[in-house]
């Protein structure tokens, strides 16, 4: 997925939290790229700790990226094998549930952004 990084803060032991903003909505998650990165585009591939996370029907067939207090809230089509489609980005997911538009809840700090080049 493309996301303009806006700012990276540090958020105690472990990598900075990167505040974004993607093609659904902006998002917080910790930052796996160089911790002195400066702001602007990047291709990054999300990781969600399935363990902190939780999954509910989605308010809306439309893909969705957004933070809510410390929660980050993916809304995409989950394909009921492992993989959810949030636009043009997959995001693989051990998660049980059934193939359909889902929102997965996960803490910000249980999120990951890896910044990688083409």
């Amino acid at each position: 997925m493309l996301v303009h990084l806006e700012r990276l803060r540090p958020a105690g032991p472990g990598p900075p939290l990167a505040e974004v903003r993607t093609p659904y909505g902006p998002a917080r998650a910790r930052w796996r790229g160089d911790p002195a990165a400066p702001p602007g585009p990047y291709r990054v591939e999300w990781t969600v700790d399935e363990e902190h996370a939780t999954v509910r029907p989605a308010p809306a067939s439309a893909p969705a990226v957004r933070t809510e207090g410390g929660i980050l809230l993916l809304t995409g089509e989950f394909d009921g094998a492992g993989e959810l489609r949030t636009g043009d980005s997959l995001i693989a997911l051990d998660l049980a549930a059934p193939p359909g538009w889902i929102e997965v809840a996960v803490p910000c700090t249980h999120a990951e952004l890896y910044p990688y080049d083409l």
